[in-house]
């Protein structure tokens, strides 16, 4: 039989009277024994739960009648039936205590922490705080760092303002230095006087086995005046200089010191980089220029090539 309350297909059942439809003993909420001592003709008259509650009641009331044995042992079946699921119940009731606990504990476990975390960021907030003024700190040391090693890189290209350097000219055994000065002196139309050297010396130049001459005049006036002659004197070898079938060709330029070499290198870098046409040094300045219609730029630092677009 299939079964009205549940719609579950059953071996046997109750069927109500006043509806007409058949239902499990559990929808019926009846036990199968307590069914059976009912006898075939209260059974004949049983009605469902719903049935018996839409009952009319226009009727005379039935007189009460006194429980009978039976009756007691069916509601007593009844009781026992729907206690069977107390354990049960008293297990997961039991199982769910438990497991509130064990949130409870995690709750607190979890709020334990969120209270370090909190202490930790107020320290990292107190460090990141101190960190911000040390870098103000920094800031304003750099910029004190970097105005003195301009200053010293400044003195010391003051100190070789007087000085030329020339490269190109081979290095002779016996060679007399004071002899080749004048002999280029003769050969770039500007004649020098021993009288007007205040020092004269080879030099090893970085990263090579050549050498260059290190010449250092006691005016610098007479020293920009030599530079110019010199440059205006273009493609000089050293075959101008005594040099039998020595192509070489021979370069004067100011003395600069070690910081503005490395300078003068990243300049040229920076000026192959953005298409700058023209890169020179006079008097001991790096001088730039894009083209020429534009204006000339004198790179004094590092941060000055920032400004090159």
């Amino acid at each position: 039989m299939l079964c009205f309350g549940c719609n579950t297909t059953c071996g046997d059942g109750a069927a109500c009277s006043g509806c007409i439809k058949s239902f499990c003993f559990s929808c019926a909420n009846i036990t199968e024994r307590g069914y059976r001592n009912l006898g075939t003709d209260r059974r004949a008259g049983w009605k469902c739960p719903k049935c018996r509650i839409s009952s009319p009641r226009g009727k005379s009331p039935v007189a009460k009648r006194e429980a009978t044995l039976e009756d007691i042992i069916n509601r007593l079946d009844i009781l026992t039936h729907k206690l069977d699921e107390l354990p049960k119940l008293i297990s997961d009731v039991n199982e769910l205590k438990s497991n509130m606990q064990e949130v409870i504990k995690s709750c607190e476990f979890a709020s334990s922490k969120v209270d370090d975390f909190e202490t930790q960021l107020v320290g990292l907030h107190d460090r990141v705080s101190a960190i911000e003024e040390i870098k103000e700190v920094l800031k304003v040391t750099q910029s004190s760092v970097d105005t003195l090693q301009q200053e010293a890189i400044d003195k010391d290209q003051w100190s070789r303002l007087n000085n030329v350097e020339i490269k190109g000219v081979p290095v002779k055994n016996g060679e007399n230095l004071f002899n080749i000065v004048a002999s280029l002196g003769e050969h770039i139309n500007l004649p020098i006087q021993n009288s007007q050297i205040n020092f004269v010396t080879r030099v090893p130049i970085f990263n090579s086995n050549e050498k260059s001459i290190l010449l250092g005049f006691v005016n610098r006036y007479v020293k920009e005046d030599f530079v110019a002659a010199a440059r205006r004197s273009k493609a000089l070898i050293a075959s101008d200089l005594g040099f039998s079938n020595c192509d070489q060709r021979i370069y004067v330029n100011d003395h600069l010191s070690p910081g503005n070499k490395k300078l003068l290198t990243k300049a040229k870098q920076s000026a192959k980089e953005k298409n700058y046409a023209y890169i020179w040094v006079k008097h001991a300045k790096i001088h730039i220029r894009k083209n020429d219609s534009s204006s000339v730029l004198i790179i004094k630092c590092l941060s000055d090539l920032n400004k090159l677009k």
